[in-house]
């Protein structure tokens, strides 16, 4: 279960009161082998690490899908979430209905994403992708480097760094360089890097 406390209070009292639903809440429930839990509803953390192959049968939850409730909605987190095996996606704050949905999507072997994050993902089709040298040279542009210590970085010249710029500016819609770091730490395409202040 979510491992916030008011959170999982919540899950459960909101589960509880829907008819056909089970609920164990893991730490205080004396742990039940029959039935099986057919569902997990976690942070996506946890949910991320049980998705992992096998660990879900460590914890005594094989055969138990994953459903990530959390405050997480940027486009990459949601695609690396689904890419990962994590079942259902929702959104803090959104209607309790859709907890609901998405658990019994789950148990039912369907996976579910919230509105919110749908709408997130199929706004993301539309895009055009950026290509994985696109994706290293924004890296750096949202860190803040300039084009010459990117050409550096990377080992290419200074009018390839240039072209890639006008490409993910393009592809982003965006109008400078500090609006293309703004879209991509927005939609999570600038992970891995600490922004300069």
């Amino acid at each position: 279960m979510h491992p916030d406390p008011l959170l999982c209070v919540g899950i459960t009292t909101a589960l509880g009161e829907h008819g056909g639903i089970d609920v164990f809440k893991d730490g205080v429930d004396e742990r039940r082998q029959d039935p099986p839990i057919d569902v997990v509803v976690s942070d996506l953390q946890d949910a991320l690490r049980l998705a992992a192959p096998g660990q879900r049968a460590l914890q005594g939850l094989d055969g138990a899908r994953v459903v990530a409730l959390t405050s997480h909605g940027r486009e990459a987190d949601i695609r690396g979430a689904i890419e990962a095996g994590v079942h259902g996606y929702l959104l803090l704050g959104g209607p309790l209905s859709e907890l609901v949905e998405g658990v019994t999507a789950a148990a039912r072997g369907q996976r579910y994403l919230g509105l919110t994050v749908a709408q997130r993902m199929a706004d993301s089709l539309t895009r055009t992708a950026l290509t994985s040298r696109e994706t290293e040279v924004l890296r750096l542009v949202a860190a803040g480097e300039s084009n010459k210590t990117i050409a550096r970085s990377l080992d290419i010249e200074l009018g390839t760094v240039k072209s890639h710029v006008g490409a993910i500016m393009s592809k982003l819609g965006a109008n400078s360089r500090t609006h293309a770091a703004a879209i991509a730490l927005a939609r999570g395409l600038a992970n891995d890097f600490a922004p300069i202040a």
